[in-house]
């Protein structure tokens, strides 16, 4: 009985050493690991932590990001370990953690650029686009590994869906025309107003129309011209793919001739496939344009007239939609106009910045339409540079901006979105006009001469919370007529264009001092004008906002001199120049080591370079021909140095010593 006791009580004891044993291990990794990922957070902008949600989706071509969440569940601080992100198992990036204290957590970011497609694409016909629809959304997978040691301690991992967001600035401008014309450019909506889809007004359903007046001016014939229709709020029949108008429209000439219009070109676009939007993300906005060259002959008023031809029989388009007023771009020819050269763009992008929620939570950055102006100006006289810009459903709030070459124009530029508005009449080249209020049409023309680039233009037009669609940009450039130029080359007043040097002194155009003597130097202008003083093309002074300027040089420096004054326009950036030779011959006596106050090299043949902007002033460096000067005395002072005749007799007389002694 004993026996058997003693038997069960071992057997007990190996049973218990048994399971201690088999608990041990894990005991040791729960103890090893205790690093656990808690959260993996894809967000566009940030990550709301009262909700916990998102601020925005991840969205295609744009900076998203990821926040990981590593918790420490151990007794004591984890040193050191490693944090890598995937998607669909290709790494987005690793991120070393230095030092996580027991029972803490950490929220480890990273960026994240998914691309994709524009799931739009469309094809044009003579009454409208028909668009296409492909679903480009995304399904990955997230996942987070933590690393130590070189070992994986922790691993988890989330789906998330990726879309396309339309209100982003994907569509920049296209260039429809680069050329030039003696004549001018004229843009107008006439008499139009913005037509609603959902108050039914005419145009905008079937079987109904719309009918907007246009009073041109046309002088010598048109080069161009253009009829552009912006469409908004266009509704598939049901859920389900975007669709864009079925049009039909006619332009009627001032002599009665009606003519019935193809569309020449489209450009749409789509809120995206926001998930979670409601079916209205479907819906498309856009541009048509149209060829009108061919029918504006003559002076008068043109008849424009819209009409919806879907009765909901064609499948391939939207039965209702609503429009701004259509605009006509005439470009005009007259031959007592000044030579300009034109650039017109087109297209539709739709925009809602701002980080507004019900667009994705997108910033201006992202929102930013551009229109690049390609190519190199003419090499002429330029009198103005004018940019014209036109944004349906853009106003003067502080949340559409405009840029040009890269500086801020300014934000609520745009007129005539409420009320009717025209380019003021000191704009050249251009005139733009809204002709009646409620347009829904926002537009600005402003002069950017200053800020002109000699090739590649670009123009920005960006939204900060409101919402627009950049349809086109102009610029024209007005060059000066060739009588003008002549008449300032021969000495005209040129206050409105290139400055003149009325006078100056001294008058000879070689003058002449000595070395440490002063010289003045001074001028006189037709115009306030920005002033720079060059010696042999090294800048030493500037003024600016002056009409009379005056350069002293208290201690002139031996060589010989360019100076040069460039006066220059600040405006118009045209300048003119006035140059004088200055000798500075060596004082006869020993040469001195004067002060040096002009503070240049001097050269032989300068090249003058205007400019406003002030330059170090380099240390004064003798001319190559100056230094040959310097070293020729030396050479002379070498070959007659004092002394030589008495070495040479003791030399002799001790070689005589030397004979007779050894005799």
């Amino acid at each position: 009985m004993k026996k058997i006791a003693l038997i069960t009580g071992v057997g007990i004891i190996l049973s218990c050493i048994l399971l201690l044993c088999l608990c041990m291990p894990a005991l040791a990794q729960d103890e090893e690991q205790g690093i656990a990922i808690t959260a993996i957070k894809p967000y566009h902008y940030e990550w709301s932590e009262e909700y916990d949600l998102a601020r925005g989706s991840p969205w295609f071509n744009l900076e998203n990001y990821v926040g990981v969440t590593v918790e420490n569940s151990r007794n004591a601080t984890v040193e050191s370990f490693e944090v890598t992100l995937y998607t669909d198992d290709e790494p987005i990036g690793s991120k070393p953690v230095e030092g996580l204290s027991a029972d803490d957590t950490i929220d480890v970011s990273f960026e994240w650029e998914p691309e994709g497609e524009d799931p739009l694409s469309w094809a044009d016909t003579a009454e409208g686009a028909i668009l296409s629809y492909t679903d480009t959304n995304w399904d990955c997978t997230l996942k987070a590994v933590v690393v130590e040691d070189g070992k994986e301690i922790a691993v988890n991992e989330t789906k998330q869906e990726v879309a396309w967001n339309g209100y982003m600035a994907d569509a920049p401008l296209e260039n429809y025309e680069h050329d030039t014309v003696k004549g001018g450019i004229l843009y107008t909506s006439g008499d139009g107003q913005y037509r609603s889809g959902d108050s039914g007004d005419d145009g905008t359903k079937y079987g109904t129309s719309y009918s907007i007046n246009y009073d041109l001016e046309i002088e010598d014939g048109a080069k161009l011209a253009r009829l552009y229709i912006y469409y908004t709020w266009s509704k598939p029949s049901g859920a389900g793919e975007p669709k864009a108008p079925k049009i039909g429209v006619t332009l009627e000439t001032p002599s009665g001739n009606s003519e019935d219009l193809s569309m020449d070109k489209s450009y749409n676009d789509i809120k995206g496939d926001l998930p979670g939007s409601s079916s209205y993300r479907y819906h498309a906005w856009g541009t048509y344009a149209y060829d009108i060259t061919d029918y504006m002959k003559e002076s008068g008023t043109y008849v424009v007239c819209v009409t919806n031809l879907n009765d909901g029989s064609d499948e391939d388009f939207a039965t209702e939609f609503s429009f701004a007023p259509p605009a006509i771009l005439l470009v005009y020819e007259d031959t007592r106009s000044p030579e300009r050269e034109y650039w017109i763009l087109e297209g539709a992008d739709i925009l809602i910045g701002g980080r507004r929620g019900d667009a994705g939570f997108l910033d201006l950055d992202e929102c930013r339409n551009e229109a690049e102006f390609r190519g190199e100006h003419l090499d002429l006289e330029i009198e103005e540079a004018v940019l014209c810009v036109v944004s349906p459903w853009a106003d003067d709030s502080e949340d559409d901006v405009i840029e040009f070459n890269g500086g801020e124009l300014g934000r609520g530029l745009y007129k005539g979105y409420h009320h009717d508005w025209s380019s003021s009449e000191d704009i050249k080249g251009i005139s733009m006009s809204i002709g009646a209020g409620e347009a829904q049409i926002g537009i600005a023309a402003i002069d950017v001469t200053r800020y002109l680039d000699d090739y590649d233009n670009k123009v920005v037009q960006g939204d900060d919370g409101d919402n627009m669609m950049p349809a086109n940009a102009f610029l024209v450039i007005t060059y000066e007529k060739e009588e003008e130029v002549e008449e300032e080359e021969e000495g005209g007043d040129g206050t409105a264009g290139s400055p003149s040097i009325t006078a100056w002194s001294p008058l000879e155009s070689v003058v002449n001092n000595t070395e440490g003597e002063s010289r003045t130097f001074n001028i006189s202008v037709n115009q306030t004008v920005e002033i720079s003083w060059q010696i042999n093309g090294t800048e030493v002074q500037t003024e600016e906002a002056i009409t009379e300027a005056v350069y002293t040089s208290t201690n002139a420096v031996a060589g010989t001199w360019n100076v040069s004054v460039i006066a220059t326009n600040a405006i118009t950036e045209l300048h003119d120049l006035h140059t004088w030779i200055w000798n500075v011959t060596p004082v006869p006596t020993a040469t001195p080591t004067p002060a040096l106050n002009i503070t240049t090299t001097p050269i032989s043949t300068p090249t003058p370079v205007p400019t406003t902007t002030p330059k170090p002033k380099p240390a004064l460096t003798p001319s190559s021909e100056e230094k040959e000067v310097a070293a020729a005395p030396a050479e002379a002072a070498a070959e007659e140095t004092p002394g030589f005749e008495l070495v040479t007799s003791l030399f002799i007389l001790l070689l005589v010593a030397y004979l007779i002694r050894r005799r």
